[in-house]
């Protein structure tokens, strides 16, 4: 014979069991919710991106079309003279022997020539050969 108390004992058990169960049930279906909630969430996050994604690819193919278009448009013009110039002419009287001199040793040094014996030349002359 089974008492009252054994009876009573048996169920609470059962009503413990069934709480139990009902909350591992319940918290199954709330990480269910929870996680679908999430994919929803990710899904429009990640359409929302390839929108944004889609409009920058456009507006960057559009920059490169119009970039091509204007390079197309461009012409570079190459024009080369050659100027051959065997001696300075000074025909203005205004300068005198000592500005010749100073221009024909600007022009010697920007052609990187020597400037010994150019008329003007005012580097010191050594006294001797020891110096």
């Amino acid at each position: 014979m089974i008492g009252k108390s054994h009876l009573a004992m048996a169920a609470a058990l059962a009503a413990c069991t069934a709480g139990i169960g009902g909350f591992f049930y319940g918290t199954s279906v709330g990480v269910a919710k929870e996680q679908a909630a999430q994919k929803r969430a990710d899904d429009a996050r990640e359409a929302e991106r390839k929108k944004l994604q889609g409009k920058l690819d456009a507006s960057s193919e559009a920059a490169q079309v119009k970039e091509y278009a204007r390079q197309g448009s461009v012409r570079e013009i190459y024009h080369e003279s050659q100027k051959v110039i065997e001696r300075p002419i000074y025909r203005s009287v205004c300068v005198d022997a000592d500005g010749v001199g100073l221009l024909d040793r600007a022009a010697a040094t920007a052609n990187s020539e020597d400037l010994w014996g150019i008329a003007g030349d005012t580097r010191p002359i050594a006294p001797g050969a020891a110096d």
